[in-house]
């Protein structure tokens, strides 16, 4: 139950997430600084920005309540990611860092040219927007949950502060609560996690694991076998072409170096792979303790959505509830910030500057940065309202409809430009059209009885087989059709103008030149003190939460969640403090160290 100990951290959290923008705003001088932050972040925080980001609260409400439904099958929702990630490791990563531009979407310009730049930015900036509201929609969901109150009313609330917070600080706000929030996270869910199952009616892991239904272990009694493999088949092409695009070069754009951009692909890829372990636990569990969340949850369209929240609910110390809400916050914060300042920098720096003002200043853009950034705040607090009234699907099968239905068709030029280079100007925007109609096609009249008749299956398809070979079909026919186009327009490569042939020839030799260190040492200094003056005033804050009435397991769980974030912050402030001893012992360090000379002139600045 939730107490006024809760509603009083939740406050300290939300002034303190503001904070972090107001101390992080002087570092923005323009508009690299605001939407990449200056290409000076050390990959410790770009990494753990890139993990938290891809998480979110959907984890908590849509792939809980997946969870809930099917078990451990959602696992491979998560693992799947792994083998996209190690091909951006081997490969993707490096060549992501060497585009060497502000906004991903200039590396399309660098790729395609100007025309497919101002194509793909019609078509991702209002994406972009609405995937932000659906993260918001997705945090509305758990919080309203909590606090038994009208859901538009948290959406609005939580919509304002984000928009502050990105609003103020910019990538470096963005990065710095990302980090913070990380650590709040991981530590909350594990305390969650095992206050679960110190529960005597769960009885520990074994007394779940018999205890749940038999089908969150065997798959095959949710759906027949092949389909369940065409679902796995699925999510590993989709997490795959999802993270090695090049929208997905973001975080890597704020590395300093090669070398450090493929570092930092070691935290999401850890990350992924056991976090998910943690994370199952409460959902399971609400299947022994919760079995009927529609008579619990009688508010909320999809109340399997609550399975999270009801067993945190149950086990929760006083004030611990509190600080799990803060952290499923700050896991939407994290996706959502930064999805609104990648949107505002692709509007700012793909359409505003080319386009309407050519000759802008620097100030000029950073000026108009943040008041887009106070525009699409307010658009995407509307679609997430919309979002609430409108969806009549789980937050689950909702984004993965999107992603079929939606970004497939706009990410598989992102994609393929990057390992086929030799494609005429018209390959990226035809590629999409072609696919997008392909979608359109399947998802209208591809109907799932016609692949029961097909395999000579006698009884009918289930609802959720049918959503799931639909799923299937769509993604898969649609990245089949669009790759055949894109390859066959290589045909036509050499009809190309000169002045494509000669960008294609720049871009590859970008891609193919290192870049050895960007950014400079004082600045590093300067990150790793904030950072952990940030992490010491909040790890404090929580260990002092021990003083609230508990039992002596809930004062433990304070102290391991405020200690961790302690520690961390006494480290990087040391380090800090060392640096600086370096800085004035030997004073040109701080020289930007130079970046490897291109052979040809790029088009866009670095």
């Amino acid at each position: 139950m939730i107490t006024g100990y809760d509603y009083f951290i939740i406050a300290v959290y939300l002034a303190f997430i503001v904070a972090i923008g107001l101390v992080f705003r002087r570092l923005s001088k323009n508009t690299s600084d605001y939407f990449r932050a200056g290409g000076a972040m050390p990959w410790w925080i770009t990494g753990t920005s890139a993990w938290i980001a891809s998480f979110t609260a959907w984890t908590f409400t849509g792939a809980a309540g997946k969870i809930y439904e099917t078990g451990t099958l959602v696992l491979a929702v998560f693992w799947s990611s792994c083998i996209g990630l190690g091909i951006v490791m081997a490969y993707t990563c490096v060549r992501f860092r060497r585009m060497r531009v502000v906004t991903w979407m200039e590396g399309v310009r660098l790729r395609y040219g100007p025309a497919n730049e101002q194509f793909y930015t019609w078509i991702k900036v209002p994406l972009l927007v609405f995937f932000a509201g659906a993260s918001l929609n997705a945090i509305g969901v758990f919080m309203s949950s909590v606090f038994k109150i009208d859901m538009n009313t948290v959406l609005i609330m939580l919509g304002l502060i984000v928009t502050v917070v990105a609003f103020v600080g910019g990538a470096w706000a963005v990065l710095a609560s990302d980090f913070v929030q990380m650590f709040l996270v991981v530590t909350i869910t594990i305390s969650t996690a095992v206050l679960v199952l110190f529960r005597p009616d769960i009885g520990g892991i074994s007394g779940l694991i018999q205890k749940v239904p038999s089908a969150h272990f065997h798959w095959t009694e949710l759906a027949r076998a092949p389909i369940i493999g065409l679902w796995l088949l699925t999510m590993i092409w989709s997490k795959f072409s999802d993270t090695n695009t090049m929208e997905y070069s973001t975080m890597f754009l704020m590395t300093r170096s090669d070398r450090d951009a493929r570092k930092m692909v070691l935290i999401p890829l850890i990350g992924t792979f056991l976090g998910p372990v943690i994370w199952f636990i409460p959902p399971m569990a609400a299947t022994i303790l919760h079995p009927n969340l529609a008579a619990e949850y009688k508010q909320l369209t999809q109340p399997h959505e609550a399975a999270f929240v009801s067993v945190a609910m149950d086990v929760m110390p006083r004030g611990l509830l509190g600080l799990l809400l803060c952290a499923m916050l700050g896991a939407t914060v994290t996706s959502m910030d930064a999805g609104l300042n990648k949107g505002v920098g692709v509007f700012v720096r793909s359409f505003y500057k080319p386009i309407l003002k050519p000759n802008a200043s620097e100030k000029h853009l950073l000026i108009t940065g943040k008041l887009t950034t106070g525009i699409f705040g307010v658009l995407i607090i509307i679609i997430a309202l919309l979002i609430n009234k409108f969806r009549t699907v789980g937050l689950f099968d909702f984004m993965n409809q999107l992603a079929a239905y939606l970004i497939m068709p706009v990410a598989l030029p992102l994609l393929l430009g990057l390992f086929i280079k030799r494609t005429p100007s018209w390959s990226a925007w035809s590629t999409t059209l072609v696919a997008a109609a392909t979608s359109y096609l399947l998802g209208r009249f591809v109907d799932a009885s016609e692949f029961q008749h097909l395999m000579g299956w006698t009884q009918p398809l289930s609802k959720r087989e049918s959503t799931d070979l639909l799923l299937a079909v769509t993604t898969f026919g649609t990245a089949g059709v669009g790759s055949v186009w894109f390859f066959m327009t290589s045909l036509f490569y050499k009809t190309s103008s000169l002045e494509h042939k000669q960008r294609v020839d720049d871009f590859i030799t970008r891609l193919r030149t290192p870049v050895e260190k960007e950014g400079v040492e004082d600045l590093q200094e300067v990150i790793y003190r904030m950072l952990g003056l940030l992490c010491l005033v909040y790890g404090v804050f929580i260990m002092l939460l021990t003083l609230i009435p508990n039992s002596p397991l809930g004062r433990l769980a304070f102290i391991f969640c405020g200690g961790t974030i302690f520690t961390v912050g006494g480290i990087l402030y040391l380090i800090s403090r060392r640096i600086e001893r370096q800085i004035k012992k030997h004073p040109e360090i701080i020289e930007t160290a130079p970046d490897r000379t291109l052979p040809h002139p790029p088009p866009v600045a670095d």
